[in-house]
């Protein structure tokens, strides 16, 4: 009995002793902040500060403002392709949520954040900052319960809703099924020197029904972005809070809502979508076959046709 005690000790130090030491004692991965901004920041870019720290959006074309709101890990660059099918026609404003892409958290390293209430009061500040009254407002995962939240909150403003693969329901379950790794307790020791871009080429193999999909390079621009200063610890601490808005209150929306997702969506499943459809009043729903956690990347053509057909209605 000893004896096998002892191979399987040799067997988790080659399987799992491994790995830990390489990314405890790896070179760091991280990205300063002006690097980030020096490599990222496009002619449309804007910067704003807010509570100490600086706030990154991106603003183009004429018409309604249609803001983009992305999911966990995201950036304003999940948004190109559909940001490109709309400026002709509308105003279209990318966000970097707080603590992601090249917008800062707000506060001191280790201080509690009600994040409910954080970012609530960073979309009553980017309405009021950029003097917006009436908008359309898309969100993707984390970003669509966002946006979905958002239109509890200004239900006078936000006019027209689009929930693309949208967090809403079993939340606990999901947020444990985004990243397992962000939920175990003193996992962001790992992240200290950054995140391996093997990891960030695992997850986009996990968001994409038809892997021949994914575009590389942006996925290595995802990485440096998840590896600016302050990013990973952002986002585990979010994960850590484990906090959530209330789901039962989607049934109190009002605004008029599509819901767009990908029929082979591994992260959000495709039934989450038919909740989403009973529960809003009215709401209208488009499944993308062979596509899955962000079809606005897979399947950019599909998507934009059925916003841009919504949006027009």
């Amino acid at each position: 009995m000893k004896k096998w005690l002892k191979i399987a000790a040799l067997l988790s130090i080659v399987l799992i002793g491994t790995p830990v030491v390489f990314l405890l004692l790896r070179p760091s991965e991280l990205v300063a902040k002006e690097d980030a901004k020096r490599l990222f920041t496009l002619p449309t870019s804007h910067y704003l500060q807010w509570r100490g720290g600086e706030l990154h959006y991106t603003d183009e074309g004429q018409g309604v403002p249609v803001i983009m709101v992305h999911g966990y890990g995201g950036s304003y660059r999940n948004w190109q392709k559909l940001n490109d099918s709309l400026k002709g026609q509308y105003r279209v404003i990318r966000l970097d949520l707080p603590g992601f892409g090249l917008s800062d958290l707000p506060g001191e390293e280790g201080e509690k954040i009600d994040f409910l209430k954080l970012y609530s009061d960073y979309f009553t500040f980017m309405l009021d900052t950029l003097h917006l009254d009436s908008v359309y407002m898309i969100g993707n995962s984390m970003g669509g319960m966002m946006a979905w939240n958002a239109a509890l909150q200004h239900p006078t403003i936000i006019k027209k809703l689009v929930l693309i693969g949208s967090a809403g329901y079993e939340l606990e379950k999901i947020a444990q099924g985004v990243s397992k790794l962000m939920n175990v307790p003193g996992m962001g020791l790992f992240y200290a020197k950054g995140m391996p871009l093997a990891m960030s080429e695992g997850g986009a193999r996990r968001v994409y029904a038809d892997t021949s999909r994914i575009n590389h390079a942006e996925v290595a621009n995802n990485n440096k972005l998840w590896n600016r200063q302050g990013n990973l610890e952002a986002a585990y601490r979010l994960m850590q809070s484990h906090q959530f808005p209330d789901s039962s209150r989607i049934r109190d929306i009002t605004t008029p809502t599509l819901i767009i997702w990908g029929r082979n969506d591994r992260i959000v499943p495709v039934t989450h979508a038919y909740k989403f459809q009973r529960d809003i009043k009215g709401a209208e729903l488009v499944i993308i076959d062979t596509c899955g956690h962000v079809p606005m990347i897979e399947r950019p053509g599909v998507t934009a046709a059925a916003v841009r057909k919504f949006l027009a209605e």
